[in-house]
């Protein structure tokens, strides 16, 4: 069809209407896109490439293909990595574009059990009750003290059992057995800073996995803020981001978390809304896509919650004599860096965590080889597109060991996102690399000196 055409005078199919989409007529074809993405360099197909999977929901949208499993596979295996976003030149928003159209999918074709399963346990129940979470915390802390993943990794199990349910032993999240929400809503909501001049007013985002997992990184990051100067909050009442629900189609359960966030955290008494995590980052500052058909007052709030979200190493970064007014240890140490998808691509931060990193005192930061590259975890991605995203994370792999190469004396990468660690945490020890692997706020909490 020809792209003068206007959205106004398409034969648009029923289920795209009320869809804001004709911002797909953007897209000049150039190929920049394809060098960038990971899909299309491990399989090689136009259809497994943003410009191919652009060209497909056009011919959605436009009516000129049917909404059957042969448009739908290439879309599905998308990594949603928006590094193809960081290289157009006409500025396609093509996550916005894949979220939307994945949100028609799921809503009108028929769902099999196993999804159907996942969606209404994992997604609709687990993900967003706090006293769910927790159990689940508790049982699986249980479940990694008595050292089961590695019963199953290292014994006969590894042979019988399917080989999605033994690689994912590797890549569980550390369980705490609680929820950090809870612990400092019994200590009162508003921590003071730590013996300093008060210049900022946070709040602070615990996600859903993350306030029940990974507590170092909660306290690495409640710690630095309470350093620099800020009084920090944790609402109770906040909720799941819905990143995993807008990656897979569920825009109505996304739309109902997205207002209890809004709810719990308003907009007008903090200095900002504090996220240690790039998935969930670029989640809640892309919430207004949910809400295109509210009135533009509406939509100014929507706005103005996004302009307060910001991740906490560019927040750091953006602190007045942070960290120099801080004692930090001075030994010498070289640290590789990894640059989650979420951050780089999708929130456009890079430059700063990396010179906030740069200046403690000592530290010299490498990053990858590849550190923008894909790691292939993408939410959930790695259980449901287990064997593409493998091949994704060994290009990491491979990224870090020929890094590693050139700074043997490294012994920790950091990385800014929780899906990033567990997935590149299960391949450093796949291959046997002798790094840890941990979030940027843990190392930096590390350094820094009691005072």
């Amino acid at each position: 069809m020809d792209p003068s055409i206007s959205p106004e005078t398409q034969a648009t199919p029923p289920f795209f209407k009320n869809v804001e989409f004709d911002g797909i007529l953007s897209c000049v074809h150039c190929g920049l896109c394809l060098d960038v993405c990971p899909t299309y360099r491990e399989l090689g197909l136009e259809q497994d490439s943003p410009r191919g999977r652009l060209y497909i929901m056009r011919g959605l949208w436009q009516n000129e293909l049917e909404l059957n499993q042969d448009a739908i596979d290439p879309l599905n295996r998308c990594l949603d990595c928006r590094a193809c976003e960081t290289a157009c030149p006409s500025n396609v928003k093509y996550g916005e574009l894949l979220e939307k159209t994945r949100g028609i999918i799921q809503e009108n074709l028929p769902q099999s059990f196993k999804e159907k399963l996942l969606r209404e346990v994992f997604l609709k129940r687990v993900l967003i009750s706090k006293n769910t979470l927790q159990l689940v915390s508790v049982l699986m802390n249980v479940y990694m003290t008595l050292k089961i993943p590695k019963l199953i990794t290292s014994t006969f199990l590894s042979k019988i059992l399917p080989k999605n349910i033994v690689n994912g032993q590797s890549m569980l999240p550390r369980f705490s057995g609680s929820s950090i929400k809870k612990k400092y809503a019994e200590k009162g909501n508003l921590l003071p800073t730590h013996g300093r001049e008060k210049k900022f007013r946070v709040s602070f985002f615990t996600g859903c996995i993350m306030d029940v997992s990974e507590s170092a990184t909660h306290e690495a990051s409640l710690k630095l803020l309470r350093a620099a100067g800020c009084e920090v909050a944790i609402p109770q009442e906040q909720s799941c981001c819905g990143a995993l629900h807008v990656h897979s189609g569920d825009r109505q359960t996304a739309r109902t978390l997205a207002k209890k966030n809004l709810a719990a955290f308003g907009i007008d008494q903090w200095d900002a809304i504090i996220t240690n995590a790039a998935g969930c980052g670029a989640q809640l500052k892309e919430y207004h896509p949910l809400f295109s058909d509210q009135d533009s007052d509406a939509k100014n709030e929507w706005h103005a919650f996004e302009e307060k979200v910001i991740d906490i190493l560019e927040f750091l970064s953006a602190v007045p004599d942070f960290p120099q007014e801080l004692p930090w240890k001075n030994g010498e140490e070289v640290v590789l860096y990894d640059a989650p998808c979420h951050l780089k691509h999708a929130q456009g931060v890079d430059k700063n965590p990396q010179k906030l990193l740069n200046l403690l005192p000592g530290v010299r930061l490498v990053p990858l080889t590849e550190s923008d590259w894909c790691c292939g975890s993408a939410g959930i991605y790695n259980l449901i597109q287990a064997d593409l995203s493998n091949a994704v994370l060994q290009r990491k792999l491979d990224s870090v060991e020929q890094t590693l190469t050139r700074h043997p004396g490294a012994k920790t990468i950091v990385t800014g996102n929780p899906g990033c660690l567990f997935q590149i945490r299960a391949g450093i020890q796949s291959r046997n690399i002798p790094l840890r692997v941990i979030h940027p706020v843990e190392y930096m909490a590390e350094r820094l000196l009691e005072h």
